[in-house]
């Protein structure tokens, strides 16, 4: 039993108790902890980390939508998005994420099915005043009557976000497909239908007349009125203090944050509820098992999933029976059923993945899941067979110690080296684990380490649970052929089409030995598990702020940083391997592609035990060659690193590997069309200013010519000559790194590259005074979004004057062009503002999908460009000073982590400028900027009527087919469709390519550009 010691608040008004054992954390966390049981149940974690320069907080609510009224589905959610706008002590409706942001943070929520979460980030002197506006929420919400309608219609706007999303709609009927009446089964998102449908009925108003728009005439305030009483009244019943668990980041002394948790989340109702409340009500019985749901699915995709439920793992923490039970049956190494289906040709690169669902306490379940190919699709019952065999295998087999002892080992290895993450990502964590059922001095390790190896809990689940009469397929596909038209139904609130039928009794009920498939065995020892964990550690004052170059020849350049700042024994090699001959016509893409997969395709099988051992490693076709990435543990990171090159190298190309990422390949590009709408319209943004792209549309029609001679010729020609470009950083020395260049250079006996052969991408520079649309329709006919990718290029992003107005712009008009176009407005889910880089530009872009016109949303956001431009010259000094401070706290936040460092690096490495101190130079400009310079910056290259000659505006609307209004007629716009595109691209100049930032070059050009630019 854990230990308390009862106390009582400075003025006397509330007690409180604190845990007395020590908390156990990994031995590289510097920071303290101490966890608050409040008198009103409610529990917190504090954390105190000196070297904060971001705090953050998160309040977790064990309150779902599981816990929403049955004919109130969605209520949860949108309880969610009305707690937020306003409190008593801060009515204002923006004011939580105005004060967030303009003080350098972020903040967001989420509902699931048993919880809701609330978090934020902020600089870290602001938490004090963060603190008691989130406190605030859960005391004295206001839940303003006025808001109702605009905050139901924001929920509606997020559900129709995601009606096409695959994974949405197969989830849906998936959890539908439970026990009648189950808590789980309900719809979780919500909608304008299903949050109001009480109310209208109990008012006798029939269907939902959308009143979305200024201007409509709305006869239904009884209905908004009605629902929100529901909502408080619901909100009263659920909200409990003794359901709520908070952690708490902060500079602050642990006794300075008790004072404020104390004082500031004592005053939340506690309502004697249960803690952790369960649904014991099974969600499967005998009707819903054994059974196959056919799913059609948006995407050309083909995936099978197997699910078994199982009781509630959280009492099993030290052991872990569970997720044993899913790394055997995901293995992907020699005899898993994994490299079985792989040799078959039945799943594709993302082949096989398995893990336990434990977080909710009243479903839990084992998945397994698998992309198919179409050959696998048409041999699914084959696949079943396989799992089910190896399940016989495992009830048979005895299961040698290593297996455990191997997942013990590794994650004892992995908590003992965690590096800190995000603090929002960190509390969010915390907040969730302190709600599970474990001891409280063991919330950071309970849900990570294997403790006590348990047989017999293993072979319960495997004799008990997951067994094939127990458990649910779930097919997805385009089209099933053995389906008869009049066997599908349709789930109402995505509109997805499935089908369920029971699984055939002769392959339920077959006989099964240990031996009846040859190829499957269970896996052997790990041999990359590492050794030597030492850290070789540097007497350095401060860490060094950038990588340096020590090795440079014609053929390759390598940069190197020895950790100086993590102190963990990992390191991280990333190897661009560079030919003009990757990405000069869309067949070399493809090829390039090809290539990168095999390579994978290849690795699977051999690599899966260096996975699971830590490393991880990559092969990325990009326009300039093919990058590999390989990271993990210090001490066999060359040995993992050597292998993926050498398969590189040594590729063999097999035709039936071929044709499989072929037909991956085609699947992907053929689905690219059909995803979300702001993601391609930012995609079409992008492509129409960047100098060569091939696109999928462009790369698809060379797909099936492409033969294995093909391949094999590209493959050793693209290696024939090249350059390399190499990054190394964490606990490796610099002769290290050398000697796995060279190791490099060995393996691909390549020629350099002459400097002139290097190819370098470069921007498109818009007209000054251009007001550009490219217009597109989404090509899914069932797509009810649209979107508009609204951007207005500034420059070059080397333009060392310009890019910090810009950063300081991006930051102050953030929180108001959300609050105004999407919180006020409701112009859609999808609403952001950020700075954009493109190659080597650099601009101002808003993002909007909605059901509304693309062009309508266009005006809307100029009517606010046009506002803003007053609202920005009237900013007072001391409002002005607190955003420059918000946007530096931003910039010279440190990395968290070996692998936030390293992409840092990276980031200029790739882009070619080596800017490594960009962000430092940025911040030490922007506190001294002016607010006279960024109102004339934005009137020069964003606001439509000052910037009418200046501005360099290109919009992207991409419209939806449910769209029927007319196309208003606009003057001084060009309009671009795909047909002109490529002329009017042809018809711009370019910027120069990247220069490294203290070459001469980059110091003659610099003022040049700058006079350009103004």
């Amino acid at each position: 039993m854990a230990s308390w010691t009862r106390l009582s608040s400075e003025d006397g008004r509330h007690a409180y108790a604190v845990l007395q054992e020590p908390i156990q954390k990994p031995d590289l966390d510097d920071r303290d902890y101490r966890v608050l049981d409040l008198d009103n149940g409610l529990r917190a974690v504090l954390v105190h980390d000196a070297s904060a320069e971001k705090a953050a907080a998160c309040l977790t609510v064990q309150v779902g939508a599981m816990q929403d009224p049955d004919d109130v589905p969605g209520l949860a959610h949108f309880c969610e998005h009305m707690l937020l706008k306003g409190t008593e002590p801060y009515p204002e409706e923006n004011d939580f994420f105005a004060y967030i942001t303009s003080h350098g943070g972020t903040k967001n929520a989420s509902t699931s099915a048993n919880q809701t979460n609330y978090w934020f980030s902020i600089g870290s002197s602001h938490l004090s005043g963060a603190l008691p506006r989130l406190a605030a929420f859960f005391h004295s919400p206001l839940f303003t009557e006025s808001l109702t309608k605009r905050e139901i219609y924001a929920v509606d706007n997020e559900h129709r976000r995601n009606i096409q999303n695959d994974g949405r709609r197969v989830y849906m009927v998936d959890k539908m497909l439970g026990t009648p009446g189950h808590p789980y089964t309900r719809f979780q998102t919500g909608s304008v239908e299903s949050i109001t449908e009480a109310a209208r009925k109990e008012l006798g108003v029939e269907g939902v007349r959308e009143t979305r728009d200024e201007g409509d005439v709305d006869d239904e305030q009884p209905v908004w009125k009605k629902t929100r009483d529901r909502l408080v009244e619901w909100w009263k019943v659920h909200y409990c203090a003794g359901r709520m668990t908070l952690a708490i980041l902060g500079k602050e002394s642990l006794d300075e944050l008790t004072t404020s948790v104390v004082s500031l989340f004592s005053p939340i109702k506690n309502l004697g509820l249960d803690p952790r409340p369960v649904i014991t009500t099974p969600l499967w019985g005998p009707s819903e098992m054994s059974s196959i749901v056919y799913i059609k699915t948006v995407k050309d995709t083909t995936a099978l999933t197997l699910k078994f439920m199982l009781p509630d793992q959280q009492a099993h923490f030290r052991s872990k029976p569970a997720r044993v039970l899913a790394h055997l049956v995901g293995h992907e190494g020699p005899g898993s059923v994994c490299a079985y289906l792989r040799r078959k040709g039945w799943v594709d690169y993302r082949a096989v993945s398995s893990g336990v669902s434990s977080e909710n306490p009243s479903v839990q379940y084992l998945r397994v899941r698998c992309h198919l190919t179409r050959e696998g699709y048409a041999h699914y019952r084959e696949v079943l067979e396989a799992f089910y065999d190896y399940f016989t295998l495992l009830r048979s087999s005895t299961l040698e110690p290593y297996h455990f002892d191997e997942l013990r080992r590794m994650s004892a290895i992995n908590f003992r080296f965690q590096e800190k993450t995000q603090p929002h990502t960190y509390v969010g964590w915390l907040a969730r684990e302190l709600a599970s059922p474990y001891p409280p001095s063991q919330v950071l390790s309970a849900s990570s380490l294997f403790l006590d190896w348990d047989e017999a809990a293993v072979r319960e689940l495997l004799e008990t649970y997951v067994l094939p009469e127990k458990g649910r397929v779930v097919l997805e596909a385009l089209e099933h052929s053995e389906i008869g038209q009049d066997e599908w139904q349709k789930e109402r609130w995505y509109g997805a089409e499935y089908c369920v039928r029971k699984l055939d009794e002769n392959l339920l009920r077959k006989p099964r030995s240990p031996g009846d498939n040859k190829e499957l065995y269970l896996p052997g020892p790990n041999l990359f598990i590492p050794n030597d964990l030492s850290v070789e550690k540097l007497d350095t004052p401060t860490p060094a702020p950038a990588p340096a170059c020590i090795h440079h020849t014609a053929l390759s350049t390598l940069w190197f940083k020895k950790d100086d700042r993590f102190w963990v024994p990992r390191a991280s090699a990333k190897i661009d391997i560079r030919s003009p001959l990757a990405y000069g016509t869309p067949r070399q893409a493809v090829l390039t592609r090809m290539i990168a997969d095999l390579v994978e395709d290849a690795l699977s099988e051999v690599a899966y035990d260096a996975y699971l051992a830590g490393f991880n490693y990559d092969i990325t076709n990009h326009k300039k060659g093919i990058r590999v990435s390989v990271s993990g543990y210090s001490d066999k990171l060359d040995v993992v690193a050597g292998t993926v090159i050498r398969y590189l190298k040594d590729l063999q190309v097999d035709p039936k590997r071929l044709e499989i990422a072929k037909e991956q390949v085609t699947r992907l590009y053929e689905n690219h069309r059909l995803g979300q709408p702001s993601n391609l319209s930012d995609e079409y943004a992008e492509w129409a200013i960047t100098q060569t792209v091939w696109t999928p549309a462009d790369k698809l029609p060379e797909i099936p010519f492409v033969i294995s001679e093909d391949v094999r010729r590209h493959h050793q020609e693209i290696l024939s000559k090249v350059h390399v470009e190499a990054l190394v950083t964490g606990n490796l020395r610099a002769e290290q790194a050398i000697a796995l260049v060279h190791a490099t250079e060995d393996s691909l006996q390549s020629r350099p590259c002459l400097p002139n052969e290097r190819t370098e991408d470069r921007a498109l520079v818009i007209s000054p005074g251009a007001n550009i649309v490219l217009r597109k329709q989404h090509v899914n006919v069932q797509e009810l979004n649209s979107s508009l990718s609204y951007y207005c290029q500034f420059g070059e992003v080397s333009d060392e004057s310009l890019r910090p107005a810009l950063a300081l712009l991006a930051h102050i008009i953030r929180s108001p062009a959300f609050d105004q176009l999407r919180t006020r407005e409701q112009l859609g889910y999808v609403v952001s503002s950020s700075m954009w880089d493109v190659v080597t530009s650099m601009g101002l872009s808003f993002k909007i999908q909605s059901t509304r016109a693309p062009w309508y949303l266009e005006e809307r956001v100029e009517v606010f460009l046009e506002q803003f431009r007053d609202t920005l010259a009237g900013m007072s000094q001391e409002d002005f000073e607190t955003e420059k401070e918000g946007l530096i706290v931003k910039l010279l936040e440190r990395p968290k982590n070996l692998y936030e460092e390293t992409l840092s690096f990276w980031a200029q490495i790739r882009q070619g400028c080596y800017d490594f101190l960009r962000r430092q130079k940025d911040a030490s400009t922007i506190k001294v900027m002016s607010l006279e310079e960024v109102v004339k910056t934005y009137e020069i290259f964003v606001c439509p009527s000052t910037g009418h000659t200046t501005r360099k505006k290109l919009s992207v609307q991409l419209v939806s087919q449910q769209i029927n209004e007319a196309v208003p007629s606009h003057e001084n716009v060009s309009i671009l469709t795909d047909e002109s595109l490529t002329a009017y691209k042809s018809s711009l100049a370019c910027y120069g390519a990247a220069i490294p930032v203290d070459s001469e070059i980059s110091r003659w050009r610099t003022p040049v550009e700058r006079r350009a630019n103004l």
